[in-house]
């Protein structure tokens, strides 16, 4: 198979998967995205499936539809043998039952939702003799919706083996793995993976996005771009003025009907366009070979600015991640400093240029300053140019303290 796929080297998440899989005990699984962790859990699972056995004998369960039908693809590239069902939201409910009712499929690709439609509701999936249980992109389907009835559908498993990935841990899947995994192999390669990105930080301080946007796109010459917004009623804004601009652009929306969705994704993976305005239901799992990633905004939870960013450098490839900064931003950007090491870049003479963050970078003191101010609870009017003014004297005042104590 490795040969078929054209694998010539593994990556640590499937090096780790391949020489743990035959262990007893359930496995769990960390790598950031475009690592190549559905094929670590594909391979050794097809290569231990029977043809013959007439029966769900593998569930994979993936967070959103376009997911379901890219692990089909993949799975249909790899080993063609096997009946597979890929059960998504917009697929004929009462056809899909009427073919339960006759036979079961081998391998079940599927979201939380429509896994609970066939067997909890409906009971026309027979699950009881599932040999393995994925769950991909984990992180994703763990809320309050999701504990309340997984139980019910562990109970009609009897002994599968259980893998779970994702490229982060949450504390909501900490209770799930504690009850159902007992004895498990946990394989963080999250540090193990040398990702061939470049983190470009503009200070854009109080500029308007989109004008920054705009400066900062004639520049690129991307293959392909995917631009992130967090902000529902800007999407369409950002989408508008690059279409004004003469740019190849689409606007993929998570409104739009799951059939049109997957007909777009066909499309992005064509190359149609060049340009991809998007929300955060493509920063998830979705496998395209994008150079680069704008973050136009910074998504409500930090965990989504690695899912997105993971939409490119997959693989080896090289790609460039790309983050706007506002005054607003601050305290964001010093936590994923943590873990990304950020190019501070601006434009100059129509070119990019890294910034000597020698002689921009703020104090400790001046850091410890700007975090004792807090932000007013209610809106008022100028609230943010006062609290700018509040932010800039702090700062000065850090800095004439810190100079005075190493001068005096």
């Amino acid at each position: 198979m490795m040969k078929k796929l054209g694998f010539t080297t593994l990556t640590p998440i499937q090096e780790g998967v391949f020489s743990h899989f035959h262990h007893p005990k359930h496995l769990v699984g960390l790598a950031p995205t475009g690592t190549g962790k559905t094929h670590a859990y594909l391979l050794p699972i097809l290569e231990k499936l029977n043809p013959e056995d007439d029966f769900v004998q593998t569930i994979i369960l993936v967070p959103t539809n376009e997911l379901v039908f890219q692990v089909q693809a993949m799975l249909k590239q790899t080993d063609d043998r096997f009946v597979v069902k890929a059960y998504s939201r917009d697929q004929d409910k009462q056809a899909e039952l009427a073919w339960l009712e006759n036979r079961q499929p081998q391998i079940v690709i599927t979201t939380p939702n429509r896994l609970k439609l066939f067997t909890v509701e409906t009971q026309a999936l027979k699950i009881h003799q599932t040999k393995y249980f994925v769950l991909d992109e984990a992180d994703m389907m763990f809320d309050e919706e999701f504990l309340g009835w997984i139980d019910e559908i562990m109970t009609m498993l009897k002994t599968p083996k259980i893998l779970l990935f994702s490229a982060t841990m949450t504390r909501q899947m900490e209770p799930f793995i504690s009850q159902y995994f007992g004895q498990h192999d946990f394989l963080d390669t999250t540090q193990d993976h040398d990702l061939n990105i470049d983190y470009w930080l503009f200070n854009i301080k109080n500029q308007n996005r989109l004008e920054y946007l705009m400066k900062i796109v004639p520049l690129l010459q991307p293959y392909l771009a995917f631009i992130f917004v967090s902000k529902r009623e800007n999407q369409d804004v950002v989408y508008e003025r690059l279409l004004e601009a003469g740019l190849n652009v689409l606007n993929f929306k998570s409104s739009y009907p799951v059939s049109r969705r997957r007909q777009l994704i066909a499309e992005i993976k064509a190359l149609k366009y060049q340009y991809v305005v998007t929300s955060d239901v493509t920063s998830r799992g979705l496998d395209f070979k994008l150079s680069h990633v704008i973050h136009y905004d910074l998504p409500y939870h930090l965990e989504y600015f690695f899912h997105r960013s993971g939409r490119t450098g997959r693989m080896g490839d090289h790609g460039v991640v790309i983050t706007f900064m506002s005054v607003d931003d601050h305290r964001k950007i010093e936590r994923l400093r943590k873990q990304i090491n950020f190019q501070t870049m601006e434009i100059k003479n129509q070119r990019f240029v890294q910034v000597d963050e020698r002689k921009k970078s703020l104090s400790e003191e001046e850091i410890a300053a700007i975090r004792f101010i807090r932000k007013p609870k209610k809106v008022k009017p100028n609230y943010k140019k006062k609290y700018r003014k509040e932010v800039e004297k702090a700062r000065k005042q850090a800095k004439r303290r810190t100079y005075y104590d190493q001068n005096r």
